[in-house]
């Protein structure tokens, strides 16, 4: 893969989409983080040593749906470059549906890290985006962005 392969185009090509997913993920994870730290502990107030689950998953939440949004602009335009003018309520419905299950495991495998195991909030939560990463891309590379646009 040469870097203008990875940047710029158009492509079919998974190893390339995931490079590029990799990219917008990285940039998702960083909106997630800084969303995640001001409504934990800016808006909620909470300390580190603080064991909420309420408030250690309306964090996860909010953070994962702001990120969200962002990961769905970033992924139709340029990572799967599935701009279309037809089709697109149904695309970010379905692309949302998978995001809210890597949501929901998302905030579980976090609450279990920090509340039931004691890890730093901040690690729980990259465990839990590592996981959901692969479960996102694959099925919404599946889905979304190739089932979907057979339909068409």
């Amino acid at each position: 893969m040469t870097f203008k392969e990875i940047f710029v185009g158009k492509t079919d090509n998974s190893a390339i989409q995931l490079a590029r997913n990799i990219i917008v993920e990285a940039t998702r994870i960083g909106i997630n983080m800084l969303v995640l730290w001001l409504v934990y502990y800016i808006i909620l107030g909470q300390t580190d040593d603080s064991t909420n689950k309420l408030y250690t998953t309306i964090s996860t939440i909010v953070a994962s749906m702001v990120s969200g949004i962002a990961n769905y602009i970033f992924s139709t335009i340029w990572v799967f470059h599935k701009r279309q003018k037809n089709n697109n309520i149904s695309r970010f419905i379905v692309f949302t549906l998978i995001g809210a299950v890597g949501l929901g495991l998302n905030a579980l495998i976090t609450v279990f890290f920090k509340d039931i195991c004691g890890i730093n909030l901040f690690v729980s939560n990259i465990i839990a985006q590592a996981v959901v990463f692969f479960f996102n891309f694959f099925m919404r590379k599946w889905i979304v962005y190739t089932k979907m646009s057979e339909s068409n």
